[in-house]
């Protein structure tokens, strides 16, 4: 392109490459956050529920007075 023309669209250099990778390794960076710290949430969210679970059954459930069937 002529040097004293300024493209349309953007820069009319040779940075897109450049950019490209940053960008992309910038959007892989941000799923792989996400896939991380959404497992830690569901981990830690079903962890504490089987807890809370286990305790009802373990103490709460085993002090009762047996029911004559």
């Amino acid at each position: 392109m002529n040097e004293k023309r300024n493209c349309l669209v953007g820069r009319d250099s040779d940075d897109g490459a450049w950019m490209t990778i940053v960008v992309a390794i910038i959007v892989v960076m941000i799923v792989v956050a996400i896939i991380i710290y959404g497992g830690a949430f569901i981990g830690g969210f079903h962890s504490l529920k089987n807890y809370a679970v286990s305790f009802k059954h373990n103490v709460i459930d085993s002090n009762r007075e047996p029911v004559a069937a």
